[in-house]
C-alpha cells in the first residue's frame, strides 16, 4: 500500500487531523432544518466575531448583489438566505483552518488560497452568465476543490514534492502526476476529509469528481467547477502544481456545459476575463483582509 493510499484509508484515525469547528457544524445543522429561524442561526453565529464580520461584509458586498445596506446579523441572514450563510460559514472556516496549519516549505499557502478562491469566483461567474442557480454551491465547491492538497502537505510532504517534481518535468497536471505515481489523488483525499467533517454530500461529490465531472451526481455543477479550475490556472491565478496544457473545446467538462447550458453562445471571453479579475479582487478583499 502506498503512502497516499494508507493516508486515505486511515484518514479518520489521525489524531491531529484538522477539526471542523463546532459552531460551523451547528450552523450547517440549523440551515438544513426546516424548523430553524434566523434568530436560531444568529444565536450560534454571534458566538464567533470573525463569522459575524464575514457575513456582514458579504451581505454588503457586490458579490451577492444585495441592494440594501445591511447592518445587523439577523438582517444579513434574512437577506442572504440560509444557504448563502451556510456557504459563507464553510468557506470562512476553510480559510481560517488553512491559515493555521503548519504547512510544508514547498507548499505556498497564499498561492493555494488564491487559486482556491479564484476557482470559486470563476465558477460563480460562469453560473451567473449562464443564468443557472446552484444556491452558490458552485462557489463553495470551487473554493473547497483542492483541500486534499493540504492533507498531502501535512501528512505526506515527500510525496507532494515527488508529485510536483514529476508534474513539472513531464508537463502534467497535478492530478495526472499523482495518479501516475500513486494511483490515488487529492480529490479523493479532500472528499474524504469533508466526509469526516460531515459537510453536505453535494459539496463532497463535487470535490471528489472535479477532475472527472461526468462521474458526479450533478455533472453540470461538477463541470462548471472543473472548467473554472482550468480557467483559473490559464489566467495565472494562484498555483496548485498544474503544468499541463489544455484546449477548452476538447475538455470533457466544457462539452457537458455546451450540451446542457449552451455556453458557447453566452460567454464573451474578453468580458469574462475582465469580470474574473474584478470579482476575485473583491472576494480577496472580503475574505483575506482582517481574517
Amino acid at each position: 500500500m502506498s503512502k497516499l493510499q494508507d493516508l486515505y484509508e486511515n484518514l479518520d484515525t489521525i489524531e491531529d487531523l484538522p477539526a471542523f469547528p463546532a459552531i460551523a457544524f451547528e450552523v450547517i445543522r440549523l440551515t438544513r432544518d426546516a424548523s430553524s429561524t434566523s434568530k436560531d442561526i444568529e444565536n450560534v453565529i454571534k458566538k464567533d466575531p470573525n463569522l459575524v464580520s464575514q457575513i456582514l461584509k458579504m451581505a454588503n458586498s457586490s458579490f451577492y448583489g444585495l441592494s440594501r445596506n445591511v447592518q445587523s446579523l439577523n438582517h444579513a441572514i434574512n437577506m442572504l438566505g440560509f444557504v448563502q450563510v451556510e456557504n459563507i460559514v464553510m468557506i470562512s472556516v476553510m480559510l481560517t483552518s488553512v491559515k493555521k496549519m503548519p504547512l510544508h516549505k514547498h507548499f505556498n499557502r497564499d498561492k493555494f488560497l488564491e487559486h482556491s478562491f479564484g476557482c470559486g469566483v470563476t465558477a460563480k461567474i460562469i453560473t451567473n452568465i449562464l443564468n443557472l442557480d446552484f444556491s452558490s454551491a458552485e462557489f463553495s465547491s470551487g473554493v473547497m476543490h483542492d483541500i486534499g492538497k493540504v492533507l498531502l502537505d501535512l501528512y505526506a510532504p515527500e510525496a507532494l514534492d515527488e508529485i510536483l517534481d514529476n508534474a513539472y518535468k513531464k508537463g502534467l497536471s497535478f492530478y495526472d502526476s499523482e495518479m501516475e505515481l500513486y494511483g490515488i489523488n487529492h480529490a479523493a483525499l479532500g472528499s474524504k476529509l469533508l466526509s469526516v467533517w460531515g459537510l453536505p454530500n453535494e459539496i463532497i461529490d463535487i470535490v471528489a469528481n472535479h477532475h472527472n465531472p461526468s462521474n458526479a451526481n450533478n455533472h453540470l455543477l461538477a463541470s462548471i467547477v472543473h472548467v473554472a479550475d482550468l480557467l483559473t490556472y490559464s489566467e495565472g491565478i494562484g498555483f496548485g502544481g498544474n503544468y499541463s496544457k489544455f484546449t477548452l473545446e476538447e475538455d470533457e467538462g466544457w462539452k457537458i456545459i455546451l450540451k446542457e447550458a449552451e455556453a458557447s453562445s453566452k460567454i464573451d471571453l474578453e468580458f469574462f476575463t475582465f469580470k474574473l479579475y474584478e470579482e476575485i479582487d473583491n472576494v480577496k478583499q472580503l475574505y483575506f483582509s482582517g481574517s
